[in-house]
């Protein structure tokens, strides 16, 4: 549940005993955040398909109006989500990419170093979108997260790009053409995915960072080629954090 009192600016949120009083004004912003906290909290608690639109209002104290003039449906709220951790994960990685003053190469490792770092130290908020997607049937859910990240994602490896062809250091076709591609190779391993989760559930974590890695270890070369770099280049593979990462999932 929420914590009674929400200062912004000269915005303040009270609470009261049975729901937030409809009256005091709350800004937009906070009202979002609000919304994707109870859902969050909600999705974690009870799962994907056990949960309501009403039933994220009531725990977030927020009235129909207000949460439709944010999100108009349930799925809304998975893509807020994703959008909210993969903007997370973004600056954090960024910030400690800018003390870095490699070429392209380096700094588009370092995203990737830093994404899967991100990831593997924020598994807790992950366990519940892990059950999302990989439930047989959930291929909607699961565009919505592919689609939410990478709305995220695109611009700066883009950027990326760019500034590897600039200094010579990437020799592709295209650069937005490139990145589409790069984040398709990540959209397309739901199947992969669920394989690994499986094993690690099991408790055969090897075997799960195995398939995985066999899979970003191929998706890396690939990356190689449509850039114009060596094999071996762009260092997808992190199997440190990969076994981080599965190990806090199956807990």
């Amino acid at each position: 549940m929420v914590n009674d009192l929400y200062g912004y600016g000269d915005v303040a949120l009270a609470k009261t005993d049975t729901k937030r009083d409809s009256r005091v004004r709350m800004a937009p912003a906070v009202r979002r955040d609000l919304i994707l906290d109870a859902a969050q909290a909600l999705f974690m608690e009870r799962g994907w398909d056990a949960v309501t639109i009403a039933d994220v209002q009531e725990a977030a104290g927020i009235s129909r109006g207000g949460f439709y003039h944010h999100f108009a449906a349930k799925e809304d709220l998975l893509s807020g989500l994703i959008a909210r951790m993969t903007e997370q994960a973004m600056q954090t990685t960024e910030a400690a990419m800018s003390q870095n003053n490699g070429d392209a190469l380096v700094q588009l490792n370092g995203l990737l170093d830093g994404a899967a770092q991100w990831t593997a130290d924020n598994v807790n908020e992950l366990r519940g979108l892990v059950q999302i997607f990989s439930r047989p049937g959930n291929e909607i859910p699961y565009r919505r997260i592919c689609d939410a990240e990478a709305a995220v994602v695109m611009p700066v490896l883009k950027a990326i790009i760019e500034s590897g062809i600039a200094e010579g250091t990437f020799n592709p076709v295209d650069a937005g053409l490139t990145a589409e591609l790069m984040l398709s190779l990540s959209q397309g391993r739901r199947e992969v995915l669920i394989e690994v989760f499986d094993l690690a559930s099991a408790n055969d974590l090897d075997a799960a960072v195995d398939a995985l890695d066999r899979r970003l270890r191929s998706e890396g070369e690939i990356c190689d080629r449509l850039l114009g770099l060596p094999v071996g280049s762009v260092a997808l593979s992190n199997r440190t954090e990969y076994r981080r990462m599965l190990a806090g999932l199956v807990q």
